[in-house]
């Protein structure tokens, strides 16, 4: 005959959340993360550098409710249009903003649009500037849930 080992209520509880925890230790997070990729350019469009990291595609996490980001528009050549890509890590709504801001310190928005965007399903949006400079800057607002996560990219076109 076997003996029967009796386990408290008390261990078992902390066996349980033991085995909960266990699949959301920093490895099994990574492990359940999955690496964005965007297409390549398109022929004539370059990726253009964001301001304060110089990344050309930037990975980030909605704080506070929005988060504003600018990518600089190089001088060296002449772009006709500008194309924005946004893969959401999280499928939820999100407000976008394109601003295009001049260095005679104008500003037009030139896409403003709330709506549902699935996890990982590339949005890319194509935009002319409604005048004739070139923009200095491109700058995005993205509003959403905090903790939500996209990857962001802007092409600049000939």
């Amino acid at each position: 005959m076997t003996k029967s080992k009796k386990i408290s209520f008390k261990s078992l509880i902390l066996l349980t959340l033991e085995v909960i925890l266990s699949k959301y230790t920093p490895m099994a997070l990574a492990q359940n993360t999955r690496s964005v990729r965007f297409p390549k350019p398109l022929a004539g469009c370059t990726e253009i550098r964001e301001v304060s990291t110089g990344d050309k595609i930037l990975r980030k996490t909605i704080k506070y409710g929005d988060q504003n980001t600018n990518f600089t528009i190089p001088i060296t050549q002449p772009f006709s249009s500008y194309i924005v890509r946004l893969i959401p890590e999280n499928s939820g709504n999100y407000s976008v903003s394109v601003n295009l801001q001049y260095s005679n310190s104008n500003i037009a928005t030139v896409f403003a649009k709330s709506q549902y965007y699935t996890r990982y399903k590339l949005f890319d949006q194509r935009f002319h500037s409604p005048v004739i400079m070139q923009p200095a800057q491109i700058n995005l607002n993205i509003k959403g849930s905090n903790n939500d996560v996209y990857n962001l990219s802007v092409l600049a076109c000939q």
